[in-house]
């Protein structure tokens, strides 16, 4: 076992998360329990939460996808560790009054600058097709936990790039 000074760095220095850049986040539920599948009252509190914090802090929300173990964000913030910070921690207040004995994040997060060449148009219609790759609905739209507070239409983003389907 690693004591926790001899441990992987997984995040960038601190003023990285600063500097205004878009990142795709995703933040994965301890052991991959189910629990927005298994709690739909999480799911609903999550996208209220969403748009309640990026109004607060004036985040681009550019596109979210909640899967059964994980969630998936396309975002810009002037403090992205802080806006994952906030969005655990009100969660996980209420997953604890579902299911007191289980936690519910794995620790920390994944991140992912976006790169000059990758347009936010087709890292969003990437986190929406999430659901259909996964086998959960057939077409991305059917999908009833994803969406973009920067796109109100968002579903009509969908056929660009990759199809409705999301393959290809």
């Amino acid at each position: 076992m690693h004591s926790l000074s001899s441990r992987k760095r997984i995040r960038l220095p601190s003023s990285a998360y600063r500097l205004g850049h878009a990142f795709s986040i995703t933040v994965t539920t301890k052991r991959r329990y189910p629990w927005f599948r298994l709690h739909m009252e999480l799911p609903a509190a999550a996208v209220d939460l969403l748009a309640c914090n990026a109004k607060d802090r004036g985040t681009l929300l550019y596109a979210w996808c909640i899967m059964p173990d994980h969630i998936h964000l396309l975002l810009r913030d002037r403090d992205l560790v802080d806006f994952v910070r906030l969005l655990k921690g009100k969660l996980a207040l209420l997953a604890r009054r579902l299911e007191p004995d289980r936690a519910l994040w794995q620790r920390s997060f994944y991140d992912h600058a976006l790169r000059r060449e990758e347009t936010l148009s087709d890292v969003a219609r990437y986190i929406w097709h999430n659901p259909v790759r996964a086998g959960l609905v057939m077409r991305a739209r059917e999908y009833p936990w994803s969406g973009s507070l920067v796109w109100p239409d968002w579903t009509t983003m969908l056929e660009g790039g990759s199809g409705e389907s999301g393959r290809g």
